[in-house]
């Protein structure tokens, strides 16, 4: 089996016998409402990689599923999670996909020449604590009569989940595993000075290595690609990149590397190239990112519009009733969850702040502010609030200064 490597999460498993499975297909810069882009820049189209068998998708997060541009033939087999809520499915069927092959949690399914095996979220939150936790995130086992390669994607595991992978697949060859913290914590928190935000960042991204430290032993790999999460941030919020929750898979190679204790290879993949994981050869050679060219590149984006920028102002007095309106939906859709949320949530229009979320708690407060003609779309569910704010398009403020995850998840349902 190989694997041949697209970009961020992309990439196709080639079989022995020539079976083909793309995995994450995002190809066109701009998504999270127009931010993301990739570094390297992709030479990739899209017309090269539908000649496949099948498609993973992880999730419907558009890094993952780009839903502007999944322009594949209807009956493509599409390898999807079998766990509600399926938001993903809900999304591909309105895009008149109908060709599902739906695995539930460590099932497994003869799809070709592979076995795959799929896993729910190993964690309600790796790092935090969470009622509401992960909805969303899947992970995928490859598995053929040579080889076992598991593509975690953005579904961290804990050591106990990559206890239990290791004792149901005895010989693992190619983990993928996340390293980024890619989301709006620091880069976009006004609580914090730019020294506060750089220092926040470094101490994400060692936490971030530490954990993959901890757990790469357990599964004791063959080999690990740092995977998935690789972005920078185009437009007029490009001076975020330096203090987003991200780093390159170089650094994060570097470190592992150094720090992991047993024999582990790892690899860092370009565009294009192919790991061939049966033999443990790349088969190209890797050369590592040049960071000057990086910031040459941030530069030529910076002047990027976002769709939303182009958008008419909104009418304000509709703007806040509707923001009541949509206050009172969600509040709705977070009581079906039967959770209680500690914090109080309040969205800026026009030096005015709406409270949207009653928290238990009167001395924890997150305060949120963002172009009001993303907000307006956000309420007409032309934007989403859960994709705004990991492409930074969101300013808050919380006090104290604590994450509280399942805030941040209940306000994906903040809208009409």
């Amino acid at each position: 089996m190989n694997f041949k490597f697209i970009g961020n999460a992309g990439g196709i498993f080639i079989g022995s016998k020539g079976s083909k499975i793309l995995c994450d297909p995002w190809i066109i810069d701009g998504v999270f409402e127009g931010s993301w882009f990739h570094y390297p820049p992709l030479k990739t189209k899209l017309s090269d990689i539908k000649k496949v068998d099948g498609i993973y998708i992880s999730h419907v997060h558009p890094d993952h599923y780009d839903d502007r541009f999944f322009d594949f033939p209807k009956d493509t087999p599409l390898i999807i999670l079998n766990e509600g809520p399926n938001f993903l499915k809900k999304n591909l069927i309105n895009k008149g996909f109908k060709n599902f092959i739906e695995i539930k949690n460590n099932e497994t399914v003869k799809f070709k020449e592979f076995n795959l095996t799929m896993y729910k979220p190993f964690s309600k939150h790796i790092f935090e604590e969470s009622l509401l936790g992960n909805l969303i995130d899947s992970a995928l086992v490859l598995n053929n009569e040579e080889t076992t390669a598991i593509n975690f994607n953005d579904n961290t595991p804990d050591e106990k989940s990559c206890a239990f992978l290791k004792h149901k697949f005895k010989k693992i060859d190619l983990a993928m595993l996340n390293y980024n913290a890619a989301g709006p914590y620091p880069s976009c928190f006004d609580n914090l000075t730019v020294e506060e935000k750089k220092k926040e960042n470094k101490r994400l991204l060692k936490r971030n290595f530490d954990h993959l430290c901890k757990i790469i032993p357990i599964l004791e790999p063959k080999s690990v690609l740092p995977f998935a999460g690789s972005y920078i941030l185009g437009g007029k919020n490009y001076f975020k990149n330096d203090y987003l929750g991200t780093t390159t898979w170089d650094e994060c190679a570097d470190y592992l590397k150094k720090n992991i204790k047993i024999k582990t290879k790892i690899i860092c993949l370009r565009e294009n190239q192919i790991f061939d994981i049966l033999n443990q050869e790349q088969l190209e050679k890797y050369e590592r990112l040049d960071l000057i060219e990086m910031k040459k590149y941030i530069e030529s984006i910076k002047k990027h519009k976002y769709e939303y920028e182009k958008d008419n102002e909104p009418n304000l007095s509709k703007l806040q009733e509707d923001i009541k309106l949509a206050s009172i939906k969600m509040s709705e859709s977070y009581r079906k969850f039967n959770i209680n949320i500690d914090s109080n949530v309040f969205i800026k229009v026009n030096e005015e702040n709406i409270q949207i979320i009653n928290g238990k708690d009167i001395n924890k407060k997150l305060y949120c502010e963002m172009d009001l003609k993303l907000l307006r779309r956000i309420l007409d569910k032309k934007a989403h609030w859960n994709n705004a704010e990991i492409g930074a398009h969101i300013q808050f403020k919380r006090v104290p200064n604590k994450m509280d995850p399942d805030v941040h998840t209940l306000m994906s349902f903040f809208h009409l």
